[in-house]
């Protein structure tokens, strides 16, 4: 393989690259990538807590203020310290990872992420 076919194919695979990520939302495309376990310096997490499973209407949801999922746990456990339920044994809680709208009024969209 000469240096003219090596240029050719750095520069093929180099367009591909860029072709997928700008597809779409290439924010999300890279946080998928570099992050798939956790959120992005860009991305917010919302903590989703529900105190007591046999009353599953009774929600707390946090804004997205939570930089990564260890901070959003973090805010779990206080909030069920603050319930009586320290180890979480009564409730549950989710981790809502980067929210990103479908529409640009915000009005649409979906988490990239969830964790339990």
């Amino acid at each position: 393989m000469n240096t003219r076919m090596l240029r050719r194919a750095i520069l093929a695979g180099g367009i591909a690259i860029l072709a997928v990520v700008s597809f779409g939302n290439p924010h999300r495309h890279v946080a998928d990538l570099f992050w798939p376990d956790d959120a992005a310096p860009w991305e917010h997490v919302t903590a989703v807590y529900v105190p007591d499973i046999s009353q599953p209407t009774r929600v707390k949801i946090s804004e997205a203020t939570y930089d990564d999922l260890a901070a959003c746990r973090d805010y779990v456990m206080e909030q069920a310290a603050e319930q009586g339920d320290p180890n979480l044994e009564k409730g549950r809680f989710e981790c809502a990872i980067g929210f990103y709208a479908d529409k640009d009024d915000g009005t649409g969209g979906e988490y990239r992420l969830i964790v339990k």
